[in-house]
């Protein structure tokens, strides 16, 4: 009896973390925090990209400009 008892307590717990799991998936998919993400990311990537693009027009340029001034 007390062995039925131990399976049932192990499943009883192991249908609890699923439901928690759960829980806290559906709460990061609802918030749409990855889609965020996502977009944030793609927005770095042109940024860099764009750097990178005015950095070699600016080295090919025979204009040298003082920041400075």
């Amino acid at each position: 009896m007390e062995l039925f008892t131990a399976l049932i307590w192990i499943l009883v717990s192991i249908i609890f973390i699923l439901l928690i799991v759960g829980i806290a998936r559906y709460a990061v998919d609802s918030s749409q925090t990855s889609r965020k993400l996502d977009t944030l990311m793609k927005e770095v990537c042109d940024l860099r990209a764009e750097v990178r693009r005015l950095e070699q027009s600016k080295q090919h340029s025979q204009h040298i400009i003082d920041e400075k001034v």
